[in-house]
């Protein structure tokens, strides 16, 4: 009851939006309570990979707040890299000639126990709570060991979900990055401007507009006709009945191929006006590619991060009671061991767990979307081929 209990606790903890930093100073805090930790402290593994640095604590003594509040363990260090990417919870009572505690750090201030529970997300291992007992000789059994293990990694789901939302947010800002740089070009490049006939025949054209469609100077332009631009001859098809329609377009976007073979979105903006005894049409056309780009991009991160923040959610709340039904289920296999039949039906249910912790895992991984039909032909998200594909299921509450 004590381990489902800090179980929820802590689950209830990175389920309240508040800061992640401040999250994970109360997740040390329910460390601390429930294994009676004299100072516990949260490490993230740095962008390159290379060390772990703090990023929060609970009880640090004042003597040592200034080293253990800025100072990195590197993950080479001798022993301790290894046991902490091994992805196990990893513990010793006799910290000072215990070979897998080598750092410098341990050494500087002595104390007699330590914990490291590596922090998970379907990736690999991102970060790490360290707890220290500074002169008691702590022993782990089997249960607290798999509790502590869960607790990694549902604090994973969370910096997964923080790193989602910052790509998001990188996005985001590149969008209106590329929407800023398409009002710098209404407002202070010259736009295209062109007279055409009916059939396509350019008249006139500014050098803005030859540079549009990718032409060298205005005598290549009075070679183009307008018909052999638009990459669907439909669009022009349509932009000629409307103006002559409404002797007026407005906002009239069309996909056009320029010279060189790229393409180009431009709005076009045209009437219809007599020019003595024939009819030509008058234009401006300005370069919206930028403008489509950051809207669909926009599109693409707000459908990402609204799929992948609900899965994760989903994901995290199925997590939470499976946690504590596979930690109960691997509690009663030793008292029905020599219960066949019973010992079966634990192993079926277990198995079932596991499957369920592979969904869980690929849910919360989702890094991109892929759609598949699903029933009466209506698309359904692919959760094995969105999820990440190094997603690592197993977690200690479904290990065998």
């Amino acid at each position: 009851m004590r381990e489902a209990q800090t179980l929820l606790a802590i689950a209830g903890l990175l389920a309240t939006p508040r800061d992640f930093t401040e999250a994970l100073r109360q997740v040390c805090r329910e460390l601390a309570a429930f294994t009676g930790a004299e100072t516990v402290s949260a490490y993230v593994l740095d962008p390159a990979g290379e060390a772990l640095r703090p990023l929060a604590a609970y009880r640090v003594p004042k003597e040592a707040l200034a080293v253990l509040g800025t100072e990195a363990v590197p993950v080479d260090t001798a022993g301790f890299g290894e046991s902490v990417f091994a992805g196990e919870v990893t513990w010793s009572d006799d910290i000072q000639r215990d070979p897998r505690f080598t750092s410098p750090l341990f050494r500087r201030f002595p104390h007699r126990s330590g914990l490291v529970i590596p922090v998970h997300e379907p990736g690999g291992v991102i970060g790490a709570f360290y707890l220290v007992w500074w002169s008691e000789s702590r022993r782990f059994d089997a249960s607290e060991l798999a509790t502590l293990k869960a607790i990694g990694q549902q604090v994973g789901l969370l910096l997964r979900n923080a790193q989602l939302l910052a790509e998001t947010d990188r996005r985001r800002a590149e969008a209106e990055a590329a929407e800023a740089r398409y009002r710098g070009l209404v407002e202070h490049v010259p736009v295209g401007v062109l007279r055409t006939t009916p059939a396509g025949e350019i008249l006139d054209a500014n050098p803005a507009f030859a540079r549009l469609i990718g032409a060298q100077d205005l005598r290549m332009v009075r070679e183009v006709r307008m018909p052999d631009l638009y990459v669907d001859p439909a669009d022009r098809e349509r932009f000629k009945t409307a103006v002559l329609r409404d002797g007026i377009v407005r906002d009239f976007t069309a996909l056009l191929r320029r010279l060189d073979g790229a393409t180009v979105w431009v709005q076009i903006q045209a009437t219809a006006v007599a020019d003595g005894d024939r009819l030509i049409y008058e234009g401006v056309l300005v370069d919206v590619t930028d403008r489509r780009r950051a809207d669909e991009a926009e599109r693409r991160a707000e459908v990402l991060r609204y799929v992948a923040s609900l899965a994760n959610a989903a994901a995290h709340e199925i997590n939470n009671p499976l946690t504590v039904v596979m930690a109960r289920l691997q509690l009663l296999r030793p008292q029905v061991a020599e219960d066949a039949e019973m010992t079966a039906k634990i192993k079926l249910a277990l198995d079932a767990g596991r499957r369920i912790a592979d969904i869980i895992a690929r849910m919360g991984s989702i890094a991109r979307l892929e759609l598949i039909d699903g029933t009466a032909g209506s698309p359904m998200l692919d959760i094995r081929k969105s999820g990440s594909a190094h997603a690592n299921p197993a977690s200690g509450s479904a290990s065998g």
